[in-house]
């Protein structure tokens, strides 16, 4: 991990989270890359100390290479593609993109009925709340990337 050290419970992960927060927030000077770093970082220790309190004290392994990979697997197969594919903090989101469903349900891709898009994650994803969050606000949470648009694709295919 990059901003977090030697995290073994939920309070130093807060405390060192708050201490983080106080450096490297923008509005005290710091930059937005570097606290969507942070955010993921915190999200990803989060997810892990809750799942390790649940199972009775199996510790939590993250292997990031596996993610990478599949991750980089995943874009290279539909970067040929013509929609439209965002990745918003470690999710791949496909917009546009009716013709490649059963492409896209083979890779494991899901699909979002409100936000009208498929998506992709790595591992086994479970929603800790019920509030329903738009694309917006994950977009200004995690940062977004437009990996390759529609129309430009079918500029440069012409």
């Amino acid at each position: 991990m990059k901003w977090f050290q030697e995290v073994n419970n939920m309070d130093e992960l807060r405390g060192q989270y708050k201490k983080l927060l106080l450096k490297h927030h923008p509005d005290n000077g710091g930059n937005v890359s570097n606290m969507q770093e942070i955010n993921a970082e915190y999200d990803l220790l989060f997810d892990c100390l809750k799942a390790e309190n649940k199972s009775d004290g199996q510790s939590c392994t993250y292997d990031e290479n596996e993610e990478n990979t599949a991750f980089k697997e995943a874009l290279n197969v539909i970067i040929g593609y013509r929609m439209e594919i965002e990745i918003i903090g470690s999710w791949i989101w496909c917009f546009d993109c009716y013709a490649y469903k059963e492409k896209l349900k083979e890779l494991g891709f899901k699909y979002a009925p409100k936000k009208k898009a498929w998506t992709w994650h790595f591992g086994d994803y479970k929603r800790y709340h019920k509030a329903e969050i738009s694309l917006e606000d994950i977009r200004m949470k995690y940062g977004s990337q437009t990996v390759s648009h529609k129309e430009k694709q079918y500029a440069l295919n012409q």
